[in-house]
């Protein structure tokens, strides 16, 4: 495999030169949180638990997963651990987390 960062990817780091100075700091931001995710990526995938993105479950999918009613999961929402937010009235619901929380009750 070619060790080159595909262009069509990332942009030529000489971008960063066009960048206004008042722009420089959101762009220092956006790197290091790259970073951190690339960082995160390669140590699961050294220790061999490189996992699928999790993924965002609306309240008609996460219902029957947890075998409880959409109304159910309406009304204790706030209670589970994971439930995300995605607006002030949007519920969605984290895969991954939901699964371990099924896991740890079944312990």
């Amino acid at each position: 495999m070619n060790d080159r960062a595909d262009p069509a990817v990332l942009p030529p780091v000489e971008t960063v030169d066009a960048l206004p100075t008042e722009r420089l700091p959101a762009a220092l931001a956006h790197l290091l949180a790259m970073q951190a995710r690339v960082v995160a990526r390669m140590t699961l995938a050294a220790n061999g638990r490189e996992e699928e993105p999790d993924r965002l479950l609306t309240v008609k999918e996460a219902a029957p997963v947890l075998g409880m009613s959409e109304d159910w999961l309406y009304r204790n929402a706030d209670q589970l651990p994971f439930t995300r937010r995605t607006g002030r009235r949007t519920l969605r619901f984290s895969e991954r987390s939901l699964r371990c929380y099924l896991a740890d009750r079944e312990a």
